[in-house]
């Protein structure tokens, strides 16, 4: 009569060890403890309940087809990577572009080449000299800027004036 330690029959008979703690819970396996204190098992009570336990296998033709599945799946996932390269390229160079549009505006904007006969300009200019507008509306007193005026200095604009000034140019 022979006998097996739960972890050589697990080996033996490639079955977990908790599979045969529940067989011995259940009731399917004795169990005694041998000389050294060790609990075991009867061999012949592991191959009645485990013996004709096959193996499981897998068939080639599922491993083929995880093989098909596998490859579909890596070919769309290297199709999305390069997909997203392309986009972050692409972007990239948006990005760039805007940059040098951004900085030549910004350019445009900052560099004014003063002129020697520069006159003031109101927003009223184009508007009639009629009695009835000109009581309605506050009038402002802006003074033309001469070649022999050096003292009078040009009002200053702040950003926002001067980036509608270039828009409606």
């Amino acid at each position: 009569m022979s006998v097996l330690t739960i972890v050589e029959a697990s080996k033996q008979f490639n079955v977990t060890r908790p599979r045969i703690y529940r067989a011995i819970q259940k009731g399917e396996l004795t169990t005694s403890l041998n000389d050294e204190g060790v609990q075991v098992i009867q061999a012949q009570d592991m191959v009645r309940i485990f013996g004709n336990e096959k193996k499981k296998t897998v068939s080639s033709a599922v491993r083929n087809k995880s093989n098909d599945t596998d490859s579909k799946l890596v070919q769309l996932l290297e199709e999305q990577l390069r997909k997203a390269e392309e986009d972050k390229a692409f972007l990239k160079q948006q990005i760039n572009d805007l940059r040098k549009y951004f900085d030549d505006y910004k350019l445009r904007i900052e560099h004014h080449p003063k002129t020697e006969h520069e006159t003031a300009v109101t927003s009223h200019d184009h508007v009639s000299t009629d009695q009835t507008l000109q009581i309605e509306q506050p009038q402002k007193t802006t003074m033309p800027i001469s070649a022999n005026d050096q003292t009078a200095k040009p009002a200053k604009k702040s950003l926002f004036s001067r980036l509608v000034g270039e828009i409606l140019r």
